[in-house]
C-alpha cells in the first residue's frame, strides 16, 4: 500500500534534502522560474496529438502544466525547446516552470495535495522511487504511450523503471569523464590521457608543478608551493560518486532497489576512498578541498579533472587546447557513475483525459526532438535523436561510456540516503576522506552507521 496524505509533507524534507546532487543539472548558483506561451505556428504537433493513445481519439485545444528543475544555460535550451513545441502547432499550450530542484518538488507536491498536479514533471532517476513510494506518479499514461524500448538508450530505460514498471520517459543521460588541458599535456611532453589509475597518478604527477618549477616526480618538488596541479575533483557529494564508480569497477555495488540493509565490502570500499586519499595527500596532485575543478580547469591551474558532460558547452572560449577522454579503469573493469533525467506523469486527483493525452503529445515530442536537448552538452536518450543531434566537442567520450554507467537506485530512500545537503551519510564521507584525511576503515564504519541509520529512521 503507498503511503500518501500527510505522508507526503513529511517526506517532502527528504525529498529537497537530495534534490540538488546533480550539480550539472540545476545544481548551479541561479533561480530562475520560466513560463513558455504558445505563439502559434503549424500544426505538426496538433496532429501528433490526434493519435494520442490512452486517451481521447483528437485532443482538445488546452494548455498543460510542465515543471522542471534545471537552471542556467540548461534551462535557456529546455526553454528554447517548450517555445519550439508551442510555435509548431496551435492545439496544445506549455506552461514551462523551472526552479531549482529542490524547490520545484516543494511545488509539485504543494499542488498535488491541493489537487492541482502539474501535467507533466522532469527528475532523476534516483529521485523516482521517493515519489513512486508517494504513489504521486501515474505509470498507466507511460504505458499507454506504446514507447518501444529498442528506441531508447537500455541504461536510460532500465533506469526509468522501479519494481519492472516503467514510470516515466528518459530524456537524457549524464556522466562523469576526465578533462584534459592539451596544451600543457604537449609542454610535459605527455602524448595521451591516461586511461588506468597507474597512468591517472603518473601523469598527475607530471604535471603537479610547484613554485620553482619542478614537478611531482622531481627531486625538491615542493608541495607546499604548488602553482600547477596535475589533478582536481569535486570534493562534496560527487566524491562519492567517485567512490561508487571505483566500488563499480571492482565488481562491486552495496546500493540495489531493494536495499534493506547496507553492509559495505570494508576490502574493496577502503581501496577506493584510499585512491581518492593518495591523489591529495600521498601525490599531492589535488587541492584540498576543491570547490571548482571546472573553474580551475579554464584557468590553467589544474591540467585534468573529473566532471560531467553538462561542463561542455561552457568550454566554447578558453584560451588553449582541451579535449576529454573515458573515465579512468582504476580497478578491474570499467565502470563510471552517472545518471539519467525521466519525464514523469503526475497522479491526479482529478484527472483531466484531454490534457492527459496532450502531456502525453508534448513529451513525445521532447523525447523525438532531444537532439536540441545536446546542445547544452546533454547525451538524449532517444537513439535517434542522439544519431540527430550536433556533437559537441568532448562528447564522444561520454558516448564511450554509455554501455558502463551505473546509475543509483530508484529506491524510495535514495533521495534520503545520497543527499548532497549536510547532513548527510555521502557528505560526511567525501569530507571525512578530502578533507581530514581519516583512516579509511574508521570512515567505512561510520558511512555505514549513517547509511542505516537513515533507512532506520524512513
Amino acid at each position: 500500500m503507498r503511503r500518501r496524505g500527510s505522508k507526503l509533507l513529511a517526506v517532502a524534507t527528504a525529498v529537497i534534502a537530495a534534490a540538488s546532487m546533480m550539480s550539472g543539472c540545476g545544481d548551479k548558483d541561479t533561480n530562475t522560474s520560466a513560463s513558455a506561451q504558445s505563439s502559434g505556428g503549424s500544426t505538426e504537433a496538433g496532429s501528433e496529438a490526434g493519435s494520442a493513445k490512452g486517451g481521447s481519439s483528437e485532443v482538445e485545444p488546452c494548455t498543460i502544466t510542465y515543471y522542471g528543475g534545471w537552471t542556467g544555460a540548461d534551462l535557456d535550451k529546455m526553454q528554447a525547446m517548450v517555445d519550439d513545441f508551442n510555435s509548431s502547432q496551435d492545439t496544445i499550450n506549455v506552461e514551462f516552470t523551472s526552479l531549482q530542484w529542490s524547490e520545484i518538488f516543494t511545488k509539485f507536491l504543494a499542488d498535488y495535495q491541493a489537487g492541482s498536479s502539474p501535467d507533466v514533471v522532469a527528475m532523476h532517476t534516483f529521485e523516482m522511487g521517493q515519489f513512486v513510494d508517494m504513489g504521486v506518479l501515474d505509470a498507466k499514461q507511460v504505458e499507454s504511450m506504446d514507447l518501444q524500448e529498442s528506441d531508447y538508450v537500455k541504461t536510460a530505460w532500465d533506469g526509468c523503471k522501479y519494481e519492472d514498471t516503467l514510470y516515466g520517459v528518459p530524456i537524457d543521460l549524464n556522466m562523469h569523464a576526465l578533462y584534459y588541458n592539451e596544451d600543457l599535456f604537449k609542454e610535459a611532453g605527455i602524448e595521451k590521457a591516461p586511461a588506468t589509475g597507474e597512468e591517472l597518478i603518473d601523469t598527475a604527477m607530471k604535471l603537479t608543478i610547484d613554485g620553482n618549477g619542478k614537478n611531482a616526480t622531481e627531486d625538491g618538488f615542493d608541495k607546499d608551493n604548488i602553482e600547477q596541479y596535475g589533478f582536481g575533483f569535486l570534493q562534496n557529494h560527487h566524491a562519492f560518486y567517485q567512490t561508487y564508480s571505483m566500488l563499480n569497477q571492482q565488481g562491486y555495488n552495496p546500493f540495489t532497489d531493494d536495499m534493506k540493509e547496507i553492509t559495505l565490502d570494508t576490502d574493496k570500499t577502503a581501496k577506493a576512498i584510499q585512491f581518492i586519499e593518495d591523489l591529495i595527500y600521498k601525490y599531492n596532485v589535488t587541492p584540498v578541498g576543491e570547490k571548482s575543478p571546472i573553474d580551475d580547469f579554464k584557468a590553467g591551474t589544474v591540467a585534468m579533472i573529473i566532471d560531467g558532460n553538462w561542463q561542455l558547452s561552457g568550454l566554447n572560449e578558453v584560451s588553449f587546447g582541451w579535449n576529454t577522454a573515458e573515465y579512468p579503469q582504476i580497478f578491474d573493469e570499467k565502470a563510471v557513475w552517472g545518471a539519467a533525467e525521466l519525464l514523469a506523469f503526475p497522479a491526479s486527483k482529478n484527472p483531466d483525459e484531454n490534457k492527459q493525452a496532450a502531456a502525453r503529445t508534448f513529451v513525445k515530442w521532447l523525447s523525438e526532438n532531444s537532439a536540441q536537448w545536446a546542445l547544452s552538452g546533454q547525451i538524449p536518450a532517444n537513439i535517434k535523436a542522439q544519431e540527430d543531434s550536433e556533437k559537441l566537442k568532448g562528447i564522444d567520450a561520454y558516448y564511450a561510456e554509455m554501455d558502463y554507467v551505473k546509475f543509483l537506485p530508484a529506491n524510495p530512500l535514495s533521495v534520503s540516503l545520497f543527499s548532497s545537503k549536510a547532513p548527510s551519510p555521502i557528505l560526511t564521507m567525501a569530507q571525512d576522506a578530502t578533507l581530514n584525511a581519516k583512516d579509511p576503515a574508521e570512515i567505512i564504519e561510520q558511512f555505514e552507521k549513517d547509511l542505516n541509520d537513515v533507512m532506520k529512521n524512513n
